[in-house]
């Protein structure tokens, strides 16, 4: 098997940069809600500017792990052949093109318009895009899409970018006319350390994206009416509804954070679990934006 790595590009000294500035910026939430939670509990001023740095350092934090990725991905993104396929690795990830089902190559695409291309682009060119004749694209090139080399299969194109093109479209063209010694099927076989699968899985993202909003909005409403609550609330109710035990404010901010920590919980047990039990990954995440309901329900109840 040959291997080839892309050609040079800016793009992924700009994804480290760009990492480099996220987790620079993180500091600044962490500051700020150490501050606020700074002495004891009872002197907490929890009000609306608590939740707009929690949501900041959230979403810092997820642009980090994101851009993190990106940047890995650009630094071992390669291209291999075999007399059998063609290969494009990135992060223990490949996706694998039979050479058997390589119908042309081209130099150059033309890519119908998206809003999502400049994130697209960070690392290099990744993901998903349609062509203007309504063809499928898999993006992995470094490269302008009018320098790229262009790998037409029987459903799909591949754009790509081998830091030798002459050599890599060469060494192509033989290994084809040769002829495959072994059936392979179109596919991206994920890696074992990043999970791919799991994260570009639609439901996966869907149902987690649902539970982190309910929680963000019960801690929306809590600190909102924070500073209007007694300094003692009725946490705990009898059978009869009555209140069976009373406890000092601050720890109605558990809630939430309990919620958020099983959703946390759940999605590693799932990351876990997705290779060998797909449904049982998906209730996990199910099961998560149950949790945040009933949470935010119990939130509600003990603070109007």
């Amino acid at each position: 098997m040959r291997r080839w790595k892309p050609q040079p590009s800016i793009g992924r000294w700009i994804a480290l940069v760009l990492l480099v500035f996220t987790l620079t910026a993180i500091v600044m939430p962490v500051i700020q809600l150490m501050a606020i939670l700074r002495g004891p509990p009872e002197g907490w001023v929890i009000d609306i500017s608590f939740f707009g740095w929690s949501v900041l350092l959230l979403g810092l934090l997820v642009a980090a792990t994101a851009l993190g990725y990106r940047t890995a991905a650009a630094f071992t993104l390669a291209y291999e052949l075999d007399r059998n396929g063609l290969y494009i690795s990135w992060l223990g990830n490949r996706a694998v093109i039979p050479l058997d089902q390589i119908s042309s190559l081209d130099v150059g695409i033309e890519l119908e318009p998206s809003v999502w291309r400049i994130f697209q682009r960070i690392g290099y060119y990744w993901g998903q895009a349609q062509t203007t004749d309504g063809r499928l694209a898999h993006l992995f090139t470094t490269q302008s899409f009018a320098r790229s080399l262009v790998v037409h299969s029987l459903d799909a194109s591949y754009v790509i970018s081998p830091a030798d093109h002459e050599s890599f479209v060469q060494d192509l063209e033989q290994r084809r006319n040769l002829g495959a010694t072994k059936p392979l099927t179109a596919a991206v076989e994920a890696g074992r350390i990043f999970l791919y699968a799991f994260w570009n899985d639609r439901t996966i993202r869907w149902l987690l994206a649902i539970a982190i909003l309910f929680n963000l909005v019960a801690l929306a409403i809590l600190t909102s009416r924070y500073a209007g609550l007694a300094p003692m609330l009725q946490m705990r109710f009898d059978p009869t509804g009555q209140a069976s035990a009373i406890r000092p404010r601050h720890q109605v901010l558990f809630i939430p954070l309990a919620a958020f920590g099983l959703t946390l919980v759940n999605l590693v047990l799932g990351v876990a679990l997705y290779r060998r039990e797909r449904l049982s990954a998906y209730l996990l995440q199910g099961a998560s934006v149950i949790v945040q309901i009933l949470f935010a329900i119990a939130l509600v109840t003990i603070i109007r």
